[in-house]
């Protein structure tokens, strides 16, 4: 067998591999199917361009005898059946007194079913998604896709529940009736669960055939309006759920194949599983009409939108494994633009928040996905698990414009000028002067220092107490020392000679106290003015020419006063803008902590730093044209 490498294939190639891996697992994740833990590492390692198709396929057929190989499989021949196999039942599809399907590895057990089966489909997936677009999209293709999904696994792959199906054991299985399993609690208003009886299918073949048909497959169409029909087809086709099992998958490839082939890209991988079943159980009962699908569309929004799907995906593989599984029991979506919402904040990522939210149209939770960039950094920075959130989308305008928002920093409150005073180095070293002289002229210095701290409130307090120490000093405590009938000791003495000092000491305490706290005010108000900022993105025209050659820039900008003029004025905005450490981690392109200074998403971040860094070189570059200009004048003179 040829040996293979990642280093055969291009970085797109990888990609699309990896796109694959990601839709065949994630498929099977939305029908609550485990894979085997050695099939993800086959797949993983085909993902990372390790392996041929070829020997893919040879590896999982390899893998699918060693799940096989210690199963027991099931006898039928003689069980008591509960009810007359020569006659067509919907029973005949299971094995007796089971809820397992029959199927071709005779394994009556539901759970190496679900390993064995997934195994194949997942390999089948794989295949399917490297297979050229069909000629046509309708009810064949349709059949097509489910038998080379089930082949291995199903004797009625590819066969619709519309016809009786014999199987090799001479029963006949039939479908007329099916019915969508799911908690009724789930759902405010209860819309009918039952799928086409089977009598019906064929001519809803017949309308999904001829209405692909007429409308060339989808193709051609904006990307709105690809979503609204295909979203329409979706539902209805889920209403119709022509087979057995093995609906949602069929379905899924059927219209990523779809899309594709229009021009357009469908990523169920940002699906979470209660997502997928609430959305399929709200439009069923409109499937078939005119009716609102809204859930449904709004679904089909999120995943055919490379911009919502890539912040979705950021944010999914945040998770670790355990957060992954619990997310799939949550309906978790994109907010729609323009709306407002009012929900609970849950917990982020890098570049985006959790939000919950309740609607009307059903009993459980939706949660948001908000990218940090639609929120201030005064809403980021102050956002607590628990907290409630306001909210409203806002237009991508908005946020192009803007590469550093402002912040609105609050004034300081009393309290918070008192605190930082306490904890100012200039006032924590005239305390311990203070001090000194307290420890003399006192025999305890607690309540001293209680009035003391009274000074830090009431910057005019000092003469208070000067006053009360002065008229009467054993009003504040008792002196140090021992007077006795008159008589004095000689501490006594030495506090009553340094009740001027401590007096002098406590005066230029309230002066410093002053001095201090009109310097953290001023300090604040110039904060305040800094974060209010907002530094806009480099026009286009600037932008574009970073990305040229030196020479072409030199020529740009020569004939541009007014772009040098904005590369100075941009470079000095971000300078001003950040703080001396959110500078530094700018030059050392330290995302994390700029994003959580500022406020902002990592991405932004990235943004910021690779634009600042584009404006130093090229404001290093004008400045050595202009001293070549400067040396040619000078020598030519």
């Amino acid at each position: 067998m040829k040996s293979y490498s990642s280093t055969s294939l291009s970085v797109e190639e990888l990609q699309k591999r990896r796109q694959i891996v990601e839709a065949a697992v994630h498929t099977h994740t939305i029908e609550n199917i485990a894979l085997h833990s050695d099939t993800i590492t086959i797949l993983e390692q085909y993902a990372k361009g390790n392996y041929s198709l070829n020997e893919f396929n040879a590896i999982m057929d390899n893998f699918e005898k060693t799940i096989l190989g210690d199963v027991k499989k099931v006898r039928v021949e003689d069980a008591e059946l509960p009810f007359h196999s020569d006659r067509p039942s919907s029973y005949n599809y299971v094995y007796p007194f089971t809820f397992v399907l029959k199927n071709k590895y005779g394994v009556a057990d539901m759970e190496i079913l679900s390993t064995v089966g997934g195994h194949s489909t997942v390999k089948a997936l794989v295949n399917l998604y490297h297979e050229p677009l069909p000629e046509k999209f309708d009810s064949t293709y349709l059949k097509y896709l489910h038998r080379r999904l089930f082949e291995n696994t199903f004797e009625w792959a590819g066969h619709s529940r519309d016809l009786p199906f014999v199987f090799d054991d001479g029963t006949i299985a039939i479908m007329p009736t099916m019915r969508k399993i799911s908690k009724e609690s789930d759902f405010r208003n209860k819309k009918g669960d039952g799928f086409v009886e089977s009598a019906k299918i064929v001519g809803c073949f017949d309308y999904m055939d001829k209405t692909l048909a007429e409308q060339n497959n989808l193709q051609g169409l904006s990307r709105k309006d690809f979503v609204n029909k295909a979203a329409h087809m979706f539902a209805f086709l889920n209403y119709v759920h022509p087979f057995r099992d093995g609906n949602g998958r069929t379905q899924r490839i059927f219209f990523e194949k779809l899309a594709e082939a229009a021009g357009h890209k469908l990523d169920f991988s940002v699906v979470t599983r209660k997502r997928m079943v609430v959305c399929s159980k709200l439009s069923m009962g409109c499937a078939d009409t005119s009716d609102d699908i809204s859930v449904m569309r709004h679904m089909f929004e999120d995943i055919s939108n490379p911009k919502t799907v890539s912040i979705m995906k950021e944010f999914i593989s945040s998770m670790n494994n355990i957060e992954y599984q619990e997310a799939q029991k949550k309906i978790i979506v994109m907010p729609n633009k323009g709306d407002s919402y009012v929900g609970v904040y849950e917990n982020d990522s890098p570049e985006s928040i959790l939000v919950k939210v309740d609607r009307d149209y059903i009993l459980e939770p939706i949660y948001m996905i908000f990218k940090k960039d639609y929120l201030s950094p005064t809403q980021i920075k102050a956002l607590k698990s628990g907290d409630t959130l306001n909210f409203v989308f806002p237009t991508n305008e908005d946020i192009k414009s803007v590469l550093i928002p402002e912040e609105i920093l609050a004034p300081l409150t009393s309290d918070q000028i008192s605190q930082r005073v306490m904890v100012h180095p200039t006032i924590l070293s005239k305390e311990r002067d203070v001090n000194i002289y307290a420890r003399r002229v006192y025999k305890q210095v607690k309540e001293f220092n209680e009035k003391m701290a009274l000074i830090n409130k009431n910057e005019n307090f000092d003469k208070v107490l000067i006053k009360q120490i002065t008229d009467s000093p054993e009003s504040i405590s008792k002196l140090a020392g021992k007077k006795i009938l008159g008589f004095k000791n000689s501490k006594y003495k030495t506090a009553q000679r340094n009740i001027e000092a401590l007096t002098q000491q406590i005066s230029g305490y309230g002066a410093t106290v002053r001095d201090v706290r009109h310097e953290i005010v001023q300090e604040h108000l110039v904060q305040q003015k800094r974060l209010m900022t907002v530094v806009k993105m480099p026009s286009k025209e600037l932008q574009d020419i970073f990305n040229l050659s030196e020479d072409m820039q030199k020529e740009a900008l020569n004939f541009s006063p007014s772009l040098q003029k904005e590369l100075d004025t941009f470079i000095r905005e971000v300078r001003s803008r950040l703080t001396p450490s959110e500078h530094k981690w700018l030059c050392d392109a330290k995302y994390t902590l700029l994003a959580e200074s500022i406020g902002i998403s990592e991405s932004k971040a990235k943004t910021i730093q690779k634009l600042f860094v584009q404006g130093k070189q090229l404001q290093s570059l004008l400045k050595s044209v202009k001293l070549n200009d400067v040396g040619a004048i000078n020598m030519a003179s």
